[in-house]
């Protein structure tokens, strides 16, 4: 009867391990087992370890089998970084007029900026502090004409950079008024 009872306890044992396990990690990043496929599941292929028969003879102590630690899954992917950027306004050769010099820069990047990625202006050579923007706005400029470019940096290092446009910049002045009393040419 012992032996009926072991033979049955093995071959219920076999048909356990024989079926199909997947894994899936949820959004929340817990790692999930079963035995019926999700969407978007990977079918593991379990690999069952053998338990050794023990010695004929007396033992004292009883070692248990341990179990292999299941795969680690794969980590999430970072997402996608832009790479490259364009300047939209103002266009080659724009007139911009404004009396307090401020020349507002619309930028376009192919993806959404990374958390280490950053925008900023160049205007006739000089780097402008760089931002987070779609939008730089460039104060104080001097009227006259001026080259502008913008550049993509990830950790402070430039990736990409757009193409330079030209700009004239007009800012109304006040004439002096001459001293009352001198002639004035004609």
């Amino acid at each position: 009867m012992r032996k009926i009872g072991m033979l049955l306890f093995g071959a219920l044992s076999v048909s356990a391990s024989a079926g199909e396990y997947y894994r899936w990690v949820d959004e929340n990043g817990t790692l999930h087992f079963s035995d019926s496929p999700p969407s978007a599941s990977l079918e593991l292929e379990v690999v069952l370890g053998t338990i050794p028969l023990p010695a004929q003879g007396p033992s004292n102590v009883a070692s248990p089998a341990t179990p292999e630690a299941p795969p680690i899954p794969d980590a999430p992917e970072a997402p996608p970084l832009a790479s490259s950027i364009s300047l939209l306004s103002p266009g080659d050769e724009a007139t911009i007029r404004s009396n307090e010099g401020n020349i507002t820069l619309n930028i376009s990047t192919d993806l959404p900026l990374g958390k280490n990625q950053s925008v900023r202006a160049v205007i006739d050579g000089k780097k402008q502090p760089a931002s987070k923007g779609a939008s730089l706005t460039l104060n104080n400029v001097d009227r006259g004409t001026h080259t502008i470019k913008v550049q993509l940096l990830q950790d402070g290092k430039v990736i990409a950079a757009s193409h330079s446009v030209t700009v004239y910049l007009h800012r109304a002045t006040k004439k002096k008024a001459l001293p009352p009393g001198k002639p004035t040419p004609r």
